[in-house]
């Protein structure tokens, strides 16, 4: 019994751009997300430190009034709750910049591959019940 020799198109898929296009993205996606996290993390835990470390420190400090009537502790607060919003803007705008753009590529290229299935039709679409009628007693 001989094995018949390999078809030309029944091997691993020829190496092209397009494919490594599409590797390369996907390594970028977890490296990009994973360097946006850990600068959002670094920033918004030191401002936590520091006003812990001051505040366990020179409670005090907090007491303090600034131009007569605004506590300094509210002051401090306020200046962390800023840096809070600014960095989760930052983080957003980095990965919409960044990442989104890899993960758009590698879900056009995905549906190249595997094209999405048809959707229901009307009967399937006002339905309540989210399977088929096949199966179901009544």
């Amino acid at each position: 019994m001989s094995v018949p020799p390999p078809r030309p198109d029944s091997g691993p898929p020829p190496h092209d751009r397009r494919h490594e296009a599409a590797a390369s993205a996907l390594q970028e996606v977890p490296r990009t997300h994973s360097e946006a996290r850990r600068r959002f993390l670094a920033v918004n835990g030191a401002a936590f430190l520091v006003s812990a470390a001051l505040s366990g420190t020179f409670g005090e400090l907090f007491t303090t009034r600034l131009a007569g009537r605004l506590p300094l502790g509210i002051a401090f607060g306020t200046l962390q709750l800023a840096v809070l919003l600014l960095s989760s803007w930052w983080y957003d705008r980095t990965l919409s910049r960044e990442a989104d753009p890899l993960v758009d590529r590698l879900r056009h290229r995905a549906q190249l591959v595997h094209p999405s299935p048809p959707q229901p039709g009307r009967t399937g679409a006002t339905s309540r019940w989210p399977y088929s009628s096949q199966g179901r007693r009544r």
